[in-house]
């Protein structure tokens, strides 16, 4: 398979998938897009073992590995802000207070999968 099919076999089951997700979201049906989503994942990781072309360089790999260190930055700064701001809130709707610490803790996640990745790939690269 080359490169262009790929990307155009991509195409179509990124469009499939987003048609049943919706559709199984709409009919309040929430065990359907989680098994699509496997599905997908696994027919997308067999079609790119299928190429015969590069998909990528190491310069291309630099740029998304930087990417993701300024995409994490900036959503985790924003975060912050927007949740300090719902919890300065919480006397007008206690509800705020929930949304913050909600907020907290799932950034304090995303940072600690971070790390622990991180910390993981530079033990074993």
């Amino acid at each position: 398979m080359t490169l262009k099919q790929y990307q155009g076999a991509k195409l179509v089951v990124v469009a499939v998938l987003a048609l049943i997700f919706s559709q199984a979201l709409v009919l309040k049906n929430y065990f359907v897009p989680i098994a699509v989503l496997v599905v997908g994942f696994l027919l997308l990781f067999y079609l790119r073992r299928q190429v015969t072309g590069v998909l990528a360089d190491e310069r291309d790999w630099a740029l998304a590995g930087r990417a993701a260190f300024l995409s994490i930055q900036i959503c985790s700064w924003l975060a912050v802000v927007v949740m300090f701001v719902f919890y300065a809130r919480r006397e007008v709707d206690p509800l705020y207070e929930a949304i913050g610490m909600t907020l907290s803790l799932m950034l304090c996640g995303i940072m600690l999968t971070y790390s622990f990745i991180f910390q993981y790939l530079r033990r074993h690269k």
